[in-house]
């Protein structure tokens, strides 16, 4: 796995545990679609001020690194496949 990737997924892991649990509570007494708006961005908040204050990051420099790679390496792959997706 890529440094870059381990990286970003140790800083996020507690947020997706989190988010999940309190989605579900939330879910069972406010509704799927409350859940997910209000969840979201309570989540979001905590971790912006978690990585801020604790680990000293601020931005989405490495998340927008990852996203070009993993989305240039599907369009590498439609490429070679010629345009076709093939299952592995």
């Amino acid at each position: 796995m890529d440094s870059l990737l381990k990286s970003v997924l140790k800083r996020q892991m507690p947020y997706l545990i989190g988010g999940t649990i309190t989605g579900t509570i939330m879910a069972f007494y406010y509704g799927f679609l409350f859940a997910i708006v209000v969840n979201s961005v309570i989540w979001f908040v905590i971790s912006t001020l978690v990585n801020k204050y604790y680990w000293n990051y601020t931005g989405f420099k490495e998340e927008f690194q990852l996203v070009s790679k993993y989305i240039g390496r599907i369009k590498k792959n439609k490429k070679s496949n010629n345009g076709f997706f093939v299952k592995d």
